[in-house]
Protein backbone atom coordinates (compact mmCIF):
# COMPACT_ATOMS: atom_id res chain seq x y z
CA UNK A 1 0.00 0.00 0.00
CA UNK A 2 2.64 2.02 1.03
CA UNK A 3 4.61 0.99 -2.45
CA UNK A 4 1.39 2.34 -3.97
CA UNK A 5 0.85 5.66 -3.14
CA UNK A 6 4.62 6.55 -3.49
CA UNK A 7 4.28 5.37 -7.10
CA UNK A 8 1.19 7.34 -7.94
CA UNK A 9 2.35 10.34 -6.08
CA UNK A 10 5.69 10.22 -7.99
CA UNK A 11 3.38 9.86 -11.57
CA UNK A 12 1.08 12.65 -10.66
CA UNK A 13 4.47 14.57 -9.71
CA UNK A 14 6.28 14.19 -13.07
CA UNK A 15 2.63 14.74 -15.35
CA UNK A 16 2.48 18.22 -13.38
CA UNK A 17 6.57 18.91 -14.28
CA UNK A 18 6.38 17.54 -18.53
CA UNK A 19 3.38 19.92 -18.54
CA UNK A 20 6.26 22.77 -19.67
CA UNK A 21 8.38 20.03 -21.02
CA UNK A 22 9.71 20.72 -24.97
CA UNK A 23 11.63 17.49 -25.74
CA UNK A 24 9.13 14.97 -24.12
CA UNK A 25 5.04 16.08 -25.36
CA UNK A 26 3.15 13.00 -23.72
CA UNK A 27 0.84 15.14 -21.65
CA UNK A 28 -2.05 16.59 -22.48
CA UNK A 29 -1.04 20.20 -21.83
CA UNK A 30 2.06 20.06 -22.96
CA UNK A 31 1.29 21.15 -26.68
CA UNK A 32 -0.26 23.72 -25.33
CA UNK A 33 2.30 25.47 -23.01
CA UNK A 34 3.03 29.15 -22.50
CA UNK A 35 6.09 28.83 -21.66
CA UNK A 36 8.84 26.42 -21.82
CA UNK A 37 11.08 24.77 -19.71
CA UNK A 38 15.28 25.90 -19.87
CA UNK A 39 17.30 23.65 -22.58
CA UNK A 40 19.44 23.05 -19.50
CA UNK A 41 16.83 22.19 -17.10
CA UNK A 42 15.22 19.72 -19.48
CA UNK A 43 18.45 18.23 -20.11
CA UNK A 44 19.55 17.67 -16.74
CA UNK A 45 15.99 16.41 -16.02
CA UNK A 46 16.35 13.88 -18.89
CA UNK A 47 19.79 12.73 -18.08
CA UNK A 48 19.11 12.10 -14.20
CA UNK A 49 15.51 11.69 -13.99
CA UNK A 50 14.01 10.19 -16.75
CA UNK A 51 15.49 6.92 -16.20
CA UNK A 52 13.84 5.88 -13.12
CA UNK A 53 10.42 6.60 -14.90
CA UNK A 54 11.59 2.94 -16.69
CA UNK A 55 11.02 1.93 -13.20
CA UNK A 56 7.53 3.29 -12.41
CA UNK A 57 4.86 1.70 -14.80
CA UNK A 58 6.92 -1.94 -15.10
CA UNK A 59 6.99 -1.98 -10.90
CA UNK A 60 2.75 -1.33 -10.77
CA UNK A 61 2.27 -3.86 -13.29
CA UNK A 62 4.74 -6.42 -11.20
CA UNK A 63 2.87 -5.49 -7.84
CA UNK A 64 0.09 -6.46 -9.73
CA UNK A 65 0.44 -9.43 -11.05
CA UNK A 66 1.93 -10.58 -7.41
CA UNK A 67 -1.54 -9.76 -6.12
CA UNK A 68 -3.41 -11.04 -8.89
CA UNK A 69 -3.44 -14.76 -8.21
CA UNK A 70 -3.94 -14.72 -4.65
CA UNK A 71 -7.16 -12.91 -5.66
CA UNK A 72 -8.14 -15.15 -7.83
CA UNK A 73 -7.73 -17.96 -5.47
CA UNK A 74 -10.10 -16.25 -2.63
CA UNK A 75 -12.37 -14.53 -4.91
CA UNK A 76 -12.84 -17.39 -7.96
CA UNK A 77 -12.42 -16.47 -11.77
CA UNK A 78 -15.85 -15.00 -12.03
CA UNK A 79 -16.20 -13.05 -8.95
CA UNK A 80 -12.67 -11.96 -9.30
CA UNK A 81 -13.70 -11.11 -13.50
CA UNK A 82 -16.43 -9.12 -12.03
CA UNK A 83 -14.81 -7.04 -9.53
CA UNK A 84 -11.88 -6.49 -12.15
CA UNK A 85 -14.35 -5.08 -14.50
CA UNK A 86 -16.30 -2.81 -12.20
CA UNK A 87 -13.02 -1.33 -10.57
CA UNK A 88 -11.30 -1.24 -13.72
CA UNK A 89 -13.78 -1.13 -16.89
CA UNK A 90 -16.12 1.01 -15.73
CA UNK A 91 -13.62 3.53 -14.75
CA UNK A 92 -11.76 3.78 -17.65
CA UNK A 93 -14.81 3.55 -19.64
CA UNK A 94 -15.94 6.15 -18.19
CA UNK A 95 -12.92 8.59 -18.41
CA UNK A 96 -11.97 7.74 -21.95
CA UNK A 97 -15.40 8.29 -23.55
CA UNK A 98 -16.50 11.07 -21.00
CA UNK A 99 -14.12 12.81 -18.78
CA UNK A 100 -10.52 12.89 -20.98
CA UNK A 101 -12.36 14.42 -23.97
CA UNK A 102 -14.70 16.78 -22.10
CA UNK A 103 -10.99 17.72 -20.23
CA UNK A 104 -8.95 17.93 -23.32
CA UNK A 105 -12.30 20.12 -24.82
CA UNK A 106 -12.28 22.49 -22.06
CA UNK A 107 -8.51 23.28 -22.45
CA UNK A 108 -8.72 23.30 -26.25
CA UNK A 109 -11.59 25.15 -27.15
CA UNK A 110 -10.73 27.95 -25.11
CA UNK A 111 -7.31 28.57 -27.26
CA UNK A 112 -9.03 27.71 -30.56
CA UNK A 113 -7.25 24.32 -30.98
CA UNK A 114 -10.84 22.91 -31.36
CA UNK A 115 -13.14 25.24 -32.53
CA UNK A 116 -16.12 22.81 -33.24
CA UNK A 117 -18.85 21.32 -30.98
CA UNK A 118 -18.04 18.51 -28.31
CA UNK A 119 -19.97 16.26 -30.35
CA UNK A 120 -17.97 17.79 -33.73
CA UNK A 121 -14.24 17.29 -32.25
CA UNK A 122 -14.33 14.05 -29.96
CA UNK A 123 -17.28 12.03 -31.61
CA UNK A 124 -16.01 12.02 -35.18
CA UNK A 125 -15.72 9.00 -37.63
CA UNK A 126 -11.49 9.84 -37.18
CA UNK A 127 -10.89 10.45 -33.90
CA UNK A 128 -8.64 7.94 -32.18
CA UNK A 129 -9.28 7.72 -28.36
CA UNK A 130 -7.18 9.12 -25.95
CA UNK A 131 -7.09 7.21 -22.62
CA UNK A 132 -4.38 9.71 -20.78
CA UNK A 133 -2.66 8.19 -17.97
CA UNK A 134 -5.54 5.14 -17.45
CA UNK A 135 -4.02 3.35 -20.27
CA UNK A 136 -2.37 1.57 -17.43
CA UNK A 137 -6.03 0.60 -15.89
CA UNK A 138 -7.10 -0.33 -19.39
CA UNK A 139 -4.30 -2.71 -20.28
CA UNK A 140 -4.20 -3.96 -16.70
CA UNK A 141 -7.59 -4.92 -17.35
CA UNK A 142 -6.27 -6.78 -20.14
CA UNK A 143 -3.84 -8.52 -18.22
CA UNK A 144 -6.22 -9.40 -15.24
CA UNK A 145 -9.13 -10.74 -17.36
CA UNK A 146 -6.49 -12.62 -19.63
CA UNK A 147 -4.80 -14.25 -16.46
CA UNK A 148 -8.50 -15.27 -15.07
CA UNK A 149 -9.12 -17.07 -18.11
CA UNK A 150 -5.61 -19.06 -18.16
CA UNK A 151 -6.74 -19.94 -14.80
CA UNK A 152 -10.02 -21.39 -15.72
CA UNK A 153 -9.17 -22.99 -18.75
CA UNK A 154 -6.13 -25.01 -16.56
CA UNK A 155 -8.11 -25.73 -13.22
CA UNK A 156 -7.44 -28.95 -11.61
CA UNK A 157 -4.01 -28.71 -13.78
CA UNK A 158 -1.85 -26.53 -11.33
CA UNK A 159 1.44 -26.05 -12.68
CA UNK A 160 4.56 -25.36 -10.80
CA UNK A 161 7.21 -22.67 -11.75
CA UNK A 162 10.84 -23.14 -11.87
CA UNK A 163 12.69 -20.71 -9.27
CA UNK A 164 13.39 -17.20 -10.60
CA UNK A 165 16.99 -16.76 -11.10
CA UNK A 166 19.10 -14.03 -12.68
CA UNK A 167 19.48 -16.61 -15.79
CA UNK A 168 15.70 -16.62 -15.86
CA UNK A 169 15.87 -12.80 -15.54
CA UNK A 170 18.06 -12.44 -18.36
CA UNK A 171 16.34 -14.60 -20.54
CA UNK A 172 13.27 -12.45 -20.38
CA UNK A 173 15.44 -9.46 -20.39
CA UNK A 174 16.70 -10.53 -23.73
CA UNK A 175 13.00 -11.27 -24.79
CA UNK A 176 11.67 -7.82 -23.71
CA UNK A 177 14.61 -5.84 -25.36
CA UNK A 178 14.06 -8.04 -29.14
CA UNK A 179 10.39 -7.26 -28.71
CA UNK A 180 10.30 -4.05 -27.67
CA UNK A 181 12.71 -2.63 -30.83
CA UNK A 182 9.94 -4.65 -32.61
CA UNK A 183 6.96 -3.47 -31.29
CA UNK A 184 8.57 0.33 -31.93
CA UNK A 185 9.31 -0.12 -35.11
CA UNK A 186 5.34 0.29 -35.61
CA UNK A 187 4.67 2.34 -32.70
CA UNK A 188 7.89 3.98 -31.42
CA UNK A 189 7.88 5.56 -28.15
CA UNK A 190 6.18 7.84 -26.49
CA UNK A 191 3.85 7.76 -29.45
CA UNK A 192 -0.38 7.18 -29.71
CA UNK A 193 -1.02 3.35 -30.46
CA UNK A 194 -3.79 3.54 -33.11
CA UNK A 195 -7.27 4.01 -32.45
CA UNK A 196 -6.74 2.65 -28.84
CA UNK A 197 -4.13 4.51 -27.67
CA UNK A 198 -2.91 2.05 -25.06
CA UNK A 199 0.84 2.66 -25.62
CA UNK A 200 1.59 -0.62 -27.39
CA UNK A 201 5.13 -0.18 -27.42
CA UNK A 202 5.45 -0.43 -23.92
CA UNK A 203 3.56 -3.68 -23.21
CA UNK A 204 6.66 -6.23 -23.67
CA UNK A 205 7.52 -5.14 -20.61
CA UNK A 206 4.77 -4.42 -19.26
CA UNK A 207 4.05 -8.14 -19.72
CA UNK A 208 7.00 -9.20 -18.30
CA UNK A 209 6.61 -7.42 -15.16
CA UNK A 210 2.93 -8.49 -14.46
CA UNK A 211 3.43 -12.20 -15.70
CA UNK A 212 6.50 -12.62 -13.24
CA UNK A 213 4.82 -10.90 -10.90
CA UNK A 214 2.40 -13.89 -10.88
CA UNK A 215 5.09 -16.60 -10.76
CA UNK A 216 6.68 -14.81 -8.12
CA UNK A 217 3.64 -15.26 -5.95
CA UNK A 218 4.08 -18.81 -6.12
CA UNK A 219 7.40 -18.34 -4.48
CA UNK A 220 6.90 -16.13 -1.44
CA UNK A 221 7.75 -12.79 -3.05
CA UNK A 222 4.65 -11.06 -1.49
CA UNK A 223 6.65 -11.22 1.50
CA UNK A 224 10.17 -10.90 0.87
CA UNK A 225 12.28 -10.93 -2.66
CA UNK A 226 14.95 -12.93 -2.45
CA UNK A 227 17.99 -11.14 -0.85
CA UNK A 228 20.28 -12.03 -2.90
CA UNK A 229 18.70 -12.02 -6.27
CA UNK A 230 17.86 -8.34 -5.42
CA UNK A 231 21.36 -7.13 -4.80
CA UNK A 232 21.87 -8.73 -8.42
CA UNK A 233 19.23 -6.66 -9.80
CA UNK A 234 20.24 -3.98 -7.78
CA UNK A 235 23.96 -3.70 -9.32
CA UNK A 236 22.18 -4.86 -12.93
CA UNK A 237 20.10 -1.68 -12.64
CA UNK A 238 22.65 0.94 -11.29
CA UNK A 239 25.11 0.20 -14.15
CA UNK A 240 21.73 0.25 -16.83
CA UNK A 241 21.18 2.99 -15.48
CA UNK A 242 24.41 4.88 -15.59
CA UNK A 243 24.57 3.20 -19.38
CA UNK A 244 20.87 5.02 -19.91
CA UNK A 245 22.28 7.96 -18.59
CA UNK A 246 25.39 8.14 -21.31
CA UNK A 247 23.29 7.00 -24.22
CA UNK A 248 20.12 9.59 -23.63
CA UNK A 249 23.03 12.00 -23.12
CA UNK A 250 25.26 11.27 -26.50
CA UNK A 251 21.97 11.58 -28.20
CA UNK A 252 21.12 14.74 -27.00
CA UNK A 253 24.49 16.28 -28.00
CA UNK A 254 24.01 14.08 -31.49
CA UNK A 255 20.62 15.86 -32.05
CA UNK A 256 19.45 12.23 -32.30
CA UNK A 257 17.24 11.59 -29.34
CA UNK A 258 14.14 10.70 -32.10
CA UNK A 259 16.25 7.50 -33.30
CA UNK A 260 16.06 6.49 -29.60
CA UNK A 261 12.35 5.84 -29.52
CA UNK A 262 12.40 3.29 -32.87
CA UNK A 263 13.25 2.34 -36.19
CA UNK A 264 15.39 0.08 -38.28
CA UNK A 265 18.76 1.79 -36.39
CA UNK A 266 21.60 1.17 -33.67
CA UNK A 267 20.14 3.52 -31.65
CA UNK A 268 16.99 2.25 -31.39
CA UNK A 269 18.69 -1.15 -31.15
CA UNK A 270 20.95 0.14 -27.92
CA UNK A 271 17.62 1.71 -26.37
CA UNK A 272 16.09 -1.70 -26.40
CA UNK A 273 18.70 -3.48 -24.98
CA UNK A 274 19.59 -0.93 -22.10
CA UNK A 275 15.98 -0.58 -21.15
CA UNK A 276 15.12 -4.23 -20.56
CA UNK A 277 17.27 -4.30 -17.48
CA UNK A 278 15.73 -1.17 -16.31
CA UNK A 279 12.30 -2.08 -16.54
CA UNK A 280 12.69 -5.99 -15.62
CA UNK A 281 15.14 -5.68 -12.71
CA UNK A 282 14.71 -2.19 -11.45
CA UNK A 283 11.19 -3.13 -10.04
CA UNK A 284 12.07 -5.98 -8.54
CA UNK A 285 15.01 -4.41 -6.51
CA UNK A 286 12.61 -1.19 -5.75
CA UNK A 287 10.27 -4.05 -4.51
CA UNK A 288 12.80 -5.65 -2.20
CA UNK A 289 13.99 -2.48 -0.76
CA UNK A 290 9.97 -1.08 -0.16
CA UNK A 291 9.33 -4.39 1.60
CA UNK A 292 12.16 -3.51 3.87
CA UNK A 293 12.18 0.20 4.48
CA UNK A 294 8.36 0.78 4.03
CA UNK A 295 6.96 -2.07 5.62
CA UNK A 296 4.88 0.74 8.56
CA UNK A 297 2.43 2.50 8.96
CA UNK A 298 2.52 6.52 8.78
CA UNK A 299 0.28 9.17 9.76
CA UNK A 300 -2.49 9.29 7.51
CA UNK A 301 -1.01 6.03 5.45
CA UNK A 302 -4.79 4.52 5.83
CA UNK A 303 -6.54 8.10 4.11
CA UNK A 304 -3.99 8.30 1.31
CA UNK A 305 -4.10 4.61 0.23
CA UNK A 306 -8.05 4.87 0.03
CA UNK A 307 -7.28 8.03 -2.34
CA UNK A 308 -4.82 7.14 -4.52
CA UNK A 309 -6.48 5.53 -6.70
CA UNK A 310 -8.88 8.37 -7.38
CA UNK A 311 -5.67 10.55 -7.19
CA UNK A 312 -4.65 9.02 -10.18
CA UNK A 313 -7.70 8.82 -12.40
CA UNK A 314 -8.95 12.35 -11.55
CA UNK A 315 -5.05 14.09 -11.31
CA UNK A 316 -5.16 15.67 -15.15
CA UNK A 317 -8.56 17.69 -14.29
CA UNK A 318 -6.15 19.48 -11.29
CA UNK A 319 -2.30 19.49 -13.30
CA UNK A 320 -4.41 20.99 -16.42
CA UNK A 321 -6.58 23.40 -14.42
CA UNK A 322 -3.88 24.33 -12.12
CA UNK A 323 -1.19 24.76 -15.65
CA UNK A 324 -4.44 26.84 -17.23
CA UNK A 325 -4.72 29.03 -14.44
CA UNK A 326 -1.06 30.02 -14.35
CA UNK A 327 -0.96 30.96 -17.95
CA UNK A 328 -1.37 34.56 -17.27
CA UNK A 329 1.11 34.18 -14.56
CA UNK A 330 4.66 35.83 -15.17
CA UNK A 331 6.99 33.57 -14.34
CA UNK A 332 9.47 30.75 -15.49
CA UNK A 333 8.46 27.80 -16.77
CA UNK A 334 10.72 26.01 -13.96
CA UNK A 335 8.70 28.13 -11.28
CA UNK A 336 5.47 27.02 -12.80
CA UNK A 337 6.05 23.59 -13.22
CA UNK A 338 7.14 23.09 -9.19
CA UNK A 339 3.99 24.60 -8.73
CA UNK A 340 1.85 22.65 -10.92
CA UNK A 341 3.56 19.71 -9.47
CA UNK A 342 3.54 20.33 -6.06
CA UNK A 343 -0.23 21.71 -6.19
CA UNK A 344 -1.03 18.75 -8.65
CA UNK A 345 -0.02 16.18 -5.50
CA UNK A 346 -1.97 17.80 -3.08
CA UNK A 347 -5.42 19.16 -5.06
CA UNK A 348 -5.53 15.18 -6.94
CA UNK A 349 -5.40 13.63 -3.14
CA UNK A 350 -8.09 16.55 -1.94
CA UNK A 351 -10.35 16.13 -5.28
CA UNK A 352 -10.33 12.26 -4.72
CA UNK A 353 -11.27 12.33 -1.09
CA UNK A 354 -13.98 14.22 -2.01
CA UNK A 355 -15.02 12.02 -5.05
CA UNK A 356 -15.57 9.06 -2.46
CA UNK A 357 -17.81 10.84 -0.59
CA UNK A 358 -20.37 10.79 -3.30
CA UNK A 359 -22.96 7.53 -2.72
CA UNK A 360 -21.74 4.52 -4.67
CA UNK A 361 -18.40 5.63 -6.10
CA UNK A 362 -16.09 4.48 -2.89
CA UNK A 363 -17.75 1.05 -4.62
CA UNK A 364 -16.05 1.20 -7.70
CA UNK A 365 -12.98 3.18 -6.80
Amino acid sequence: DNLKVLLITAIIAIHGVLSHASTVEVWTYTEFREVTLNPITEAVLIVLVAPFGFFLIALLFLVAGLLTPGSVARKGVRRFAVDRLLRLGVPFLVFVFLLEPTLTYLLEHPLGDAPGSWTEEYLGAEKSLDTGPLWFVGVLLIYSLAYAAWVAVRRGRPRSHPPITMRLLVAVMGSVATASFLVRLIYPYGSEAGRSDLQFWEWPACMAAFGLGVVAWQQGWLDRVPGGLRRRCRSVTLVALLAMVALLAGAGLTDRVDDLFGGWNPLALLFALIEAPLTICGPIWLLGVAQLRLDRRYRGDELLNRTCYAAFIVQGFVLIGLAYALRAVAAPAEVKALVVAAGGVAGSYGLAWLLLHIPGVGRVL
